[in-house]
């Protein structure tokens, strides 16, 4: 049953706009950020990352926000989304680290490496390294999980308490193999025979080789049922027109996370990547942006609001 005086839902009619009075789109020209690449040690490999923080002085340190990339991405995240949202959040006083998982961008490993441990690991290392951080707010930390970034998100925000804000864009939500499903029927087989399928994507030049951990992983994740131990504040963002992963999971999110402030953004004839490609399947960005600055600007202020 949906809990209704636990929900906030916006239906965004409009692309572009304003949030609380303040001006949405970042002056890049300004140079507001220090851009910094990281090698972060697992324990097992090394994470690719980037730390920016915010230019503008202070006398307390900056809260910091954790990006995570989803299926077959990258650290920047498709049409740069996460590289820009860096911008957006440092022109208001906010750093971020967004970090390459195994096997993607400039990761060391194969993706048979990645699977929910490995990627809850990448993401624990992460936040370990970024607290000791003179620089960073340990008291103010949050995630943004795009698509199965957003599984992960989920899963580290439901046993770490260092997380106080969430943002799920387009998210994975639920038990089991669930949006997963076609994976499974194309490609568990092959991952049984040999240990690993080889999985071919429209946007990607090179296949990846899913592990057969992660089909196992997928299989027996229970993140839905576990998300009421996550007791922070919780943004889900979804498009009406997403049919890869439809906004009904990020409802379910809602339905099912243990707190009472939570937000539920529907931005109507989005697609799952906020038409930042103009489709699901094209390769440059599309010529209109404004759905996507729209998702930058929500979640920037939402994030001022909550962190």
């Amino acid at each position: 049953m949906m809990r209704s005086n636990s929900i906030t839902l916006f239906v965004i009619l409009c692309t572009f706009f304003a949030v609380n009075g303040c001006a949405v789109k970042p002056d890049v020209t300004r140079s507001a950020y220090i851009e910094q690449s990281l090698s972060i040690d697992n324990g097992s490999y090394k994470i690719p990352a980037i730390l920016v923080t915010p230019k503008q002085k202070s006398n307390k340190p900056f809260p910091v926000v954790v990006m995570l990339h989803g299926t077959a991405s990258q650290k920047n995240e498709v049409g740069g989304l996460y590289q820009r949202l860096a911008v957006y959040l440092a022109e208001v006083g906010i750093a971020s680290v967004r970090i390459d998982f195994a096997g993607t961008g400039d990761s060391p490993v194969d993706y048979r490496f990645y699977n929910l441990t490995s990627a809850q690991r990448d993401v624990i290392s992460t936040l370990d390294y970024v607290v000791t951080q003179p620089t960073i707010d340990a008291q103010r930390i949050g995630l943004v999980g795009f698509s199965q970034g957003g599984l992960i998100a989920q899963l580290v925000a439901a046993k770490d308490s260092r997380i106080k804000s969430l943002v799920a864009w387009s998210s994975v939500g639920g038990n089991g193999t669930g949006v997963f499903q076609f994976f499974f029927d194309e490609y568990y087989a092959e991952a049984k025979a040999n240990g690993f399928a080889v999985v071919k994507f429209p946007w990607r030049s090179a296949p990846l080789n899913f592990g057969l951990q992660w089909f196992e992983e997928i299989k027996a994740n229970s993140s839905l049922d576990n998300f009421k131990n996550y007791h922070g504040n919780l943004l889900a963002i979804a498009g009406t027109a997403d049919t890869l992963v439809p906004y009904d999971s990020s409802i379910q999110l809602i339905n099912h996370v243990g707190t009472t402030n939570a937000e539920l953004h529907l931005i109507k004839g989005a697609d799952h990547m906020f038409n930042v490609l103009g489709s699901a399947t094209a390769n440059g960005l599309a010529e209109d942006q404004s759905t996507a600055e729209s998702v930058l600007s929500i979640t920037t202020y939402w994030l001022v609001r909550n962190l």
